[in-house]
């Protein structure tokens, strides 16, 4: 019997007629819901998400974290995070869709790392918008919505500025309300890198002198960078992401747990059991059966 994984969606399922189907996706989020049936069992996506609720109420849980929902609630998530809410019926809003490729095809890399707010470790990925900043955002995503529905000249390169547009007031409103970031604006892009190598090669290194050689530096300047960033050691993170992805595993799939432990190549599921119940205080049995309501009657993305 073929055993359930999480899929991994990418832009293309959406909307294949998308002015670029392969990069860039969006829609008023009533919409997203009554089209997308699909999304309702639990996934990956292999994509940037900018997410704004302007109608309703209810919760949205991002990697067992979860969030209250109401008007001005602005969400951000980024590639392979696993996302379920609950929504009151007359929820509404917008769901922008954009690979890094997109952004990074104008914008520079090191613009990009500048959103904090697309830092799983380093942030909360959260803002809530004032009634002022609320109309701007909503303004700029009607002018998206135009350029999408009536494409002309330069349409592509018009999205791409009303992203970082977006991303700009949203990066202003984020600081405003976690104003302790700021003092960390200077480790953001060498965080961003090490989460992204850490995210590429988590499962086949663990040794974090693998990761410092990656970053071109030496392990105790690696630490101070993640220490001052996140409080954590490299090692740390390695070992978060690990359990992270065995809780992913665990949740939204049915493989077992010694198929998870090999998947994350431990030698030993024992090994791996008793890993995982150091790390959250639940074995990896209690921890599926505890948050099996995760999987039932929830909608995603």
């Amino acid at each position: 019997m073929q055993k359930k994984v999480v899929p991994i969606y990418q832009i293309p399922d959406f909307d294949s007629s998308s002015v670029d189907p392969n990069e860039f996706y969006y829609s008023r989020l009533d919409k997203h819901l009554q089209k997308h049936k699909f999304i309702q069992n639990p996934h990956k996506h292999d994509f940037y998400i900018v997410l704004l609720f302007t109608e309703g109420t209810g919760t949205h849980t991002i990697d067992f974290q979860t969030h209250a929902v109401d008007p001005g609630t602005l969400f951000f998530l980024v590639p392979g995070q696993v996302h379920s809410w609950d929504l009151s019926k007359d929820a509404n809003g917008y769901i922008l869709f954009f690979s890094s490729a997109f952004y990074t095809s104008v914008f520079t890399v090191e613009r990009f790392n500048k959103f904090s707010f697309f830092h799983s470790n380093l942030s909360t990925p959260i803002a809530h918008l004032q009634k002022d900043e609320l109309i701007e955002f909503t303004s700029y995503f009607k002018k998206i919505n135009s350029e999408v529905n009536h494409p002309q000249l330069e349409t592509h390169h018009l999205l791409k500025n009303y992203i970082d547009i977006l991303l700009t007031l949203a990066l202003r409103a984020y600081l405003i309300q976690y104003p302790v970031l700021l003092k960390q604006k200077a480790t953001y892009s060498s965080f961003k890198k090490l989460e992204h190598l850490i995210s590429n090669h988590f499962t086949l290194h663990r040794e974090a002198s693998f990761y410092a050689e990656g970053m071109n530096m030496s392990l105790k300047q690696l630490n101070t960078v993640t220490k001052k960033a996140v409080g954590k050691t490299v090692s740390q993170l390695i070992f978060d992401r690990i359990i992270l992805e065995a809780k992913r595993l665990l949740v939204h799939s049915d493989i077992s747990i010694s198929e998870i432990s090999f998947r994350l190549k431990f030698d030993d599921p024992s090994y791996f059991s008793r890993l995982f119940k150091k790390k959250t205080s639940f074995p990896p049995e209690e921890f599926r059966l505890k948050n099996q309501h995760m999987n039932a009657d929830h909608s995603h993305n």
